[in-house]
């Protein structure tokens, strides 16, 4: 640091002992200011002329004022006058006060004092929004809704006295779509015997599409289960086989559709499903026929991919029961490879299939022991084509209002 700056003070200001920092200076008085002479100032001089010009102002008759439409002051960027917007005006409105109570806690404590609007507030419970809940409009095909706990349920579900009212059955819909997600969530080959009682508990004729839906939505999650969602299946089409057949149906127009639309990993999720299908008879081999020959007619990369997926899972079962369209199937598979004209790792994988089918399909058995739970001559095999015009019945997803649910549930019961 350099040497310390010293202010220059005048004897007089360092003996008041003023309490300034010494870099403020107090300035020295005018030589005008010492001597008393103060001249007088040209606006003292010229104060009796604007006084006058006041008063001939203030005497003259006051005329409107005009706004100069031809200026450009209240433009914006386009040349057009601006406007105040409802915005604007909200804004600059009055606020009504804010009403603080000195005792006492309430909820609303820090609100506004709205006396005029009497109207409840949103954040009461009223019973016409539990109303409201229950009775949605199902118009838009959507199943979900508003999410309810299962305890808040149960007592809405016990306040309803009215047992065939729209509100009841409502409750008893997302009960029994509950319960049948939950089931097939946690079927298992372990515990498949255990979950079918349970699952026949339930309403299968009302909840048709619920059950066709949750099993086509796990098998597409979880592809490794198929073979026991096909179990399930097979034990469900033996006493309702309505079900089995629209989960054909189903399963059948989605694989066009995925078929269509090139969405390989879809398409191989279901054909495997219908392998499995095939392998636990519920649906005719002559539909694994038409899938293989639809995959390998005009082959692609990805259609014979698939086709060697499909053949994996069911070559076991198609071998035994129609012996001579598998022969033709792999005939055309090793023309593919004589062709040569897929990539070399899709000729690979049909090499693959050749070397297992050579194995008798040893690592692909067409039935689980512990999945073999129907017998052959109680099976219900439904015959449909590939090319078959079927109804989805979508209908069936939805809530609709039953006028004689009490008697419906008591046949089921």
């Amino acid at each position: 640091m350099g040497p310390r700056k010293h202010s220059r003070s005048s004897s007089s200001s360092s003996s008041s002992g003023s309490s300034r920092s010494p870099s403020r200076r107090r300035r020295s008085p005018s030589p005008q200011r010492r001597t008393g002479d103060r001249p007088s100032s040209r606006r003292s001089e010229s104060r009796p002329r604007d006084r006058r010009r006041r008063s001939s102002r203030s005497n003259s008759p006051k005329r409107p004022r005009t706004r100069d439409r031809s200026s450009d002051r209240g433009r914006n960027h386009r040349g057009e006058r601006r406007r105040d917007d409802d915005n604007d005006r909200r804004r600059r409105s009055p606020r009504s006060p804010v009403v603080v109570k000195a005792t006492g806690a309430s909820p609303n404590d820090g609100k506004r004092d709205n006396k005029e609007n009497d109207t409840p507030s949103q954040d009461q419970p009223t019973k016409s929004k539990t109303v409201n809940i229950l009775t949605q409009d199902t118009r838009s095909g959507r199943t979900g809704g508003v999410y309810i706990p299962p305890f808040k349920l149960a007592q809405m579900k016990s306040e309803i006295e009215d047992k065939t009212s729209q509100e009841y059955q409502r409750t008893t819909w997302d009960a029994l779509r509950k319960s049948i997600n939950g089931h097939i969530n946690k079927v298992n080959v372990s515990n498949i015997a255990n979950i079918l009682p349970e699952l026949f508990q339930e309403n299968l004729v009302r909840g048709r599409g619920l059950l066709v839906r949750s099993i086509m939505k796990a098998q597409l999650a979880s592809p490794g289960f198929t073979h026991i969602y096909a179990a399930l299946v097979a034990v469900i089409n033996t006493k309702l086989p309505e079900n089995g057949e629209l989960l054909v149906k189903r399963v059948v127009h989605r694989f066009r559709r995925s078929f269509k639309r090139g969405d390989k990993v879809v398409a191989i999720a279901l054909v495997r499903f219908i392998a499995h299908l095939v392998n636990q008879q519920v649906v005719h081999e002559l539909l694994a026929l038409q899938v293989l020959w639809l995959l390998i007619k005009n082959p692609t990369d990805d259609s014979v991919e698939v086709a060697v997926n499909f053949t994996k899972e069911c070559g076991a079962m198609m071998s035994e029961v129609c012996p001579e369209g598998m022969r033709g199937i792999f005939e055309r598979f090793r023309g593919i490879l004589h062709e040569g004209e897929i990539d070399k790792r899709v000729q690979y994988t049909i090499e693959g299939l050749f070397a297992i089918r050579k194995g008798g399909f040893a690592d692909y058995p067409s039935v689980h022991e512990a999945l073999d739970l129907v017998d052959s001559n109680d099976q219900i095999t439904h015959e449909l084509g590939l090319e078959d015009d079927v109804d989805v019945e979508d209908k069936l997803d939805v809530f609709r209002f039953d006028l004689e649910f009490a008697k419906n549930e008591k046949m089921w019961g």
